[in-house]
């Protein structure tokens, strides 16, 4: 049942509530009538199993601290009333341990300023000359705004007491767990290191069960005791506060410093405590400001590192944007230049075929071996066979024809004009030829002469089979079928002819054909014969290039088929076949998407598609590329069509100026265009190199500023550091020296030296 009437009236106190109850008596709240302060009144109703020894002490004790606000203060005793009573301040925000047990540990701000204050009420009590002897946080009552007041004084002994006094286990200190020693003030300072370690860790110093269960296990208190000592003695000291949010090296070295299990390396009172806090809290109050006079130069450099880079990538990207504007604008132009030299060497072989064609020697034969019954028959058979898929095979036809002596006669004509192209003391500005054969008015090569004649087999000889379904026998932009184009049915060319590029199957290297028509009669509409020349697109002189080079000028397949972007020529292949290394019949193309950038006149970052042949390292990476139309040679007898073979063998009219295409772009409707581009490409890391060579020296400049500065800050922190360091030092030092000997000689008058 509930105590609903005080044990006794308490003169100038109402009492009005019942607190709690214990094994000597009750506590009640009352009021001061006088004040109308609440107090707390503990009446002692069994007066049989108290030590009044004891209490008298404590009370006595309360009563001479209770001067201090952070010590529970004892307004009135009453020893000599029935029953005994005495009077102190009511504290009704519980203790330090029933918070711990809530929160587990406290923020590191909140634990340092309790601690602050719990050392200021200790140093108090050690000023009167009394030692706590049992301070854990179940002896610490919190006020209002959890205001800490030191209480439970029932183990306090004086200074000069030889009695020794138990405190509770883990936040008491080794030397204190003895039956026979002295008390101490440095008992008090382990004591309230053990509750700031606590407070931050959640976590008494040394407890864990291993510990607990040798404790218990040791048998007598004197046993227990010993083991308590020797265990905190050699076990490493406690670290886990190290690591708690907050605690910097001041505050973690005070509290090692507390708990440290030699006497004689802990504080030696509780001054020493205050004044590290205190050279703590001037420390953290000086940290902005060194803070800020090591981060703002900091800072303000960092922000000039910060818009000096940006100012140079800025300038380093519009550096670049215009570099490769101008580069892409000389590669246009190159790409022009390029285009229209290779019109002009295009127009030679124009030349040269037509010119060849129409030799008295060369017509002469030919006139006798069209005259000559067996050919004409032999060549009547060849069409008859329907397609020229049935020519290329072993036919009797064919083998007449190789057997005929005009046949035979005609291409020895051909060879001695070749021959005039193919030997190698040549002009150097002559053109060069791979072959030159003629075929009849259905496409069948009724004489022929190679290059290297001795690399041609009999098998491999072209004399006999029929080719009306190439382009430069029908003037297409492609060839037609060979196994379904009808012989009879094909129609020549009429006009001077440059035909698809093709590979050739022996070397692999790419080449086009020059065809004309041959009249042999006025009165004649349709050729008589088609005059053929071949040539390898290397040996066009613009295609030249000697060794490496970081711009290069290659030719480009444009047709809108399967072999659209397919590169012809290429300086990597004219390397493999100076060195007589054969390309094989690989093609290397440019993907579609970029094939169609380049000939809108887009910018964009091209790759060499050799540059992934496995001697084509040196293509790698990305180029500037721009791209323009190779033009047909103009000739106006070829366009009216004449039929009537030029009045002197040789002769050709001049050709006329090519179409001008928009600007930025290739023409896909001029008619006049082949279906061959000069495409020039520059690599783009030698057109980025000098930004690239600027932007590094001016990093390496800034770098180098950077670290100047740095050094500057650093040696000027450095020395105001020093500068302050010594007074600091020594000045602790006298303070540390004079408070051990206050309380080595006079622990009562600390107080008053203070």
């Amino acid at each position: 049942m509930e105590v609903t009437t005080p044990p006794a009236d308490v003169p100038g106190y109402r009492l009005t509530q019942f607190l709690g109850a214990g094994a000597f008596g009750q506590v009640w709240v009352g009021r001061d009538l006088n004040t109308g302060r609440d107090v707390a009144v503990k009446f002692y109703l069994h007066r049989g199993g108290v030590n009044w020894s004891l209490l008298s002490r404590e009370v006595k004790n309360l009563v001479q601290m209770s001067a201090d606000r952070y010590v529970v203060q004892v307004l009135e005793v009453g020893w000599d009333v029935e029953p005994p009573f005495y009077v102190m301040e009511l504290v009704r925000g519980g203790s330090l341990e029933d918070l711990l047990k809530v929160r587990q540990h406290l923020p590191t701000d909140q634990a340092v300023e309790m601690f602050r204050k719990m050392c200021i009420g200790l140093d108090h009590c050690h000023s009167k000359g009394v030692l706590h002897c049992d301070l854990k946080p179940a002896n610490i009552l919190l006020g209002d705004e959890d205001e800490p007041r030191l209480a439970d004084f029932g183990q306090s002994r004086l200074s000069s007491d030889q009695t020794p006094a138990l405190g509770t286990l883990f936040y008491m200190a080794p030397e204190q767990a003895d039956l026979t020693s002295s008390p101490d003030v440095r008992w008090d300072v382990y004591a309230m290191g053990a509750i700031l370690y606590r407070m931050l860790t959640g976590k008494a110093p040394y407890r864990d069960d291993s510990f607990v269960k040798q404790l218990d296990t040791a048998g007598s208190l004197k046993k227990r005791l010993q083991r308590y000592r020797e265990s905190i003695v050699t076990s490493p000291p406690p670290e886990a506060h190290f690591e708690c949010p907050g605690v910097d090296r001041a505050l973690a070295r005070i509290v090692s410093k507390c708990l440290n299990a030699r006497p004689e390396d802990r504080y030696s009172n509780v001054q020493q405590i205050l004044q590290d806090l205190t050279r703590r809290d001037a420390a953290r109050a000086k940290r902005p400001l060194m803070l800020l006079g090591i981060v703002g130069p900091l800072l303000v450099l960092l922000a000039t590192c910060f818009f000096g880079y940006r100012s140079i990538e800025k300038a380093k990207d519009s550096t670049l944007i215009a570099l490769r504007t101008e580069a892409k604008g000389s590669n246009e132009l190159a790409a022009t230049f390029a285009a229209k030299t290779l019109e002009n060497e295009i127009d030679r072989y124009f030349q040269v075929t037509k010119k060849e064609a129409h030799r008295p020697e060369f017509i002469d034969q030919l006139k006798t071996t069209l005259e000559t019954e067996k050919v004409v028959t032999a060549l009547r058979q060849i069409a008859d066979l329907g397609t020229p898929a049935k020519t290329h095979g072993s036919t009797l036809a064919r083998a007449d024809l190789l057997k005929l002596e005009q046949q035979k006669n005609l291409n020895a004509v051909l060879q001695s004009q070749l021959v005039r192209y193919t030997e190698p003391d040549a002009n150097s500005r002559q053109p060069r030829l791979a072959s030159m054969f003629v075929t009849d008015a259905f496409g069948t090569i009724i004489g022929i002469a190679y290059q290297n004649t001795e690399e041609i087999k009999p098998e491999e000889n072209s004399v006999g089979k029929n080719f009306s379904y190439r382009t430069y026998f029908h003037g297409g932009r492609v060839d037609k079928s060979k196994q379904t184009t009808s012989i009879v049915e094909s129609e020549p060319i009429t006009s001077t002819h440059l035909s698809a590029a093709f590979q050739s199957t022996a070397t692999g290297l790419w080449k086009v054909a020059i065809s004309t028509p041959i009249f042999l009669a006025d009165e004649h509409f349709q050729p008589d014969a088609i005059f053929v020349t071949t040539v390898n697109l290397g040996d066009f002189e613009i295609l030249q290039t000697e060794g490496a080079s970081d711009q290069i000028a290659v030719l480009v397949d444009s047709r809108e088929d399967r072999a659209e972007g397919t590169i012809l020529q290429h300086p990597l292949m004219d390397a493999r076949r100076n060195t007589g290394v054969k390309s094989g019949n690989k093609k290397y193309q440019i993907p579609p998407a970029q094939m169609q950038s380049l000939l809108t006149g887009s910018d964009v970052n091209y790759k060499d598609p050799l540059a992934e042949a496995g001697d084509g390292s040196y293509y790698d990476g990305q180029w500037i590329a721009a791209v323009h139309p190779v033009k047909l040679p103009f000739d106006e007898n070829d366009q009216e069509n004449d039929s009537r073979p030029p009045t002197e063998p040789g002769a050709s009219d001049p050709p006329s100026p090519p179409t001008e295409l928009p600007e930025g772009s290739v023409s896909e409707t001029n008619e006049l265009n082949t279906d061959l581009l000069v495409l020039v490409q520059y690599r783009l890391k030698k057109v980025n190199a000098p930004v690239f060579e600027m932007q590094s020296a001016l990093l390496s400049e800034g770098v180098a500023a950077i670290i100047s500065i740095l050094i500057v800050t650093l040696t000027l922190w450095f020395f105001v550091q020093r500068v302050g360091r010594p007074y600091r030092e020594t000045r602790g030092s006298v303070e540390d020296s004079n408070s051990n000997k206050t309380v080595a000689e006079n622990p009562a008058k600390t107080i008053t030296l203070r």
